[in-house]
């Protein structure tokens, strides 16, 4: 069981926030809205937001969300499921609905940002990043959380074309010039984050419109490369 999960079910003052939160915490769940005996809604998500008198649950970088009126909760309750590593927590409504969150994989389905050095960042940062010329791009890879994965291991060049003043296109091309483009806008759009070392450099990047998609970039900075070739 991972820590943030034991720390909620640790406490007896728990709010719905506190299981909420968890949302924020992994890669993904699966939310569904069940009445009568009927599956009402059915979506993945992984973001949660409180506002005035409403709790929403979303897809990141995207218009998707599932909101539900906090005086329209009766209960709020978080469990363990037997012989699995699902956390399931269960939202009870006033009208006899039932709201179920499922996150799955709780020992290894933490977000890197939760967990690693990562400073988030913003998309007109990331244009200036990359059109320094003091830093090679490495590594890319492209990967969702469904278990499609891309890796981008001869790498020919990472740009980022300015479209207007808060659209941009990030392309990313192999060594043998096949590229693959994604559109990042502006920063309610996007989530972009970075760990800087000595060494290297990586970046995430989850671009508009792909709620469940990640790309890491991994780079190398030029004044390193050059002291490793001397």
């Amino acid at each position: 069981m991972s820590k943030a999960v034991e720390n909620v079910l640790n406490n007896k003052d728990a709010k719905a926030t506190d299981y909420f939160e968890l949302v924020n915490t992994y890669e993904y769940s699966d939310l569904s809205v069940h009445k009568d005996g009927n599956t009402v809604i059915s979506m993945s998500i992984n973001a949660f937001e409180e506002f005035s008198g409403v709790y929403e649950f979303k897809q990141k970088c995207s218009t998707s969300h599932f909101s539900i009126e906090k005086s329209d909760v009766e209960s709020v309750t978080g469990k363990m499921l037997d012989g699995m590593d699902t956390y399931l927590i269960e939202i009870n409504m006033k009208d006899g609905s039932r709201v179920g969150i499922y996150i799955y994989h709780t020992d290894t389905n933490e977000k890197l940002e939760s967990k690693d050095k990562y400073v988030e960042t913003d998309v007109f940062s990331l244009y200036d990043y990359f059109n320094q010329l003091d830093h090679t791009p490495i590594m890319a890879i492209i990967r969702d959380s469904f278990g499609m994965e891309v890796k981008v291991n001869k790498m020919g060049y990472i740009s980022m074309d300015k479209e207007s003043d808060c659209s941009f296109t990030l392309w990313i091309t192999d060594e043998e010039r096949l590229s693959i483009s994604f559109p990042l806008v502006d920063d309610s759009c996007n989530e972009i984050y970075m760990m800087e070392n000595q060494i290297t450099d990586t970046i995430l990047i989850r671009p508009y419109g792909q709620p469940f998609m990640e790309i890491s970039i991994l780079v190398a900075k030029e004044s390193n490369m050059k002291r490793n070739k001397r």
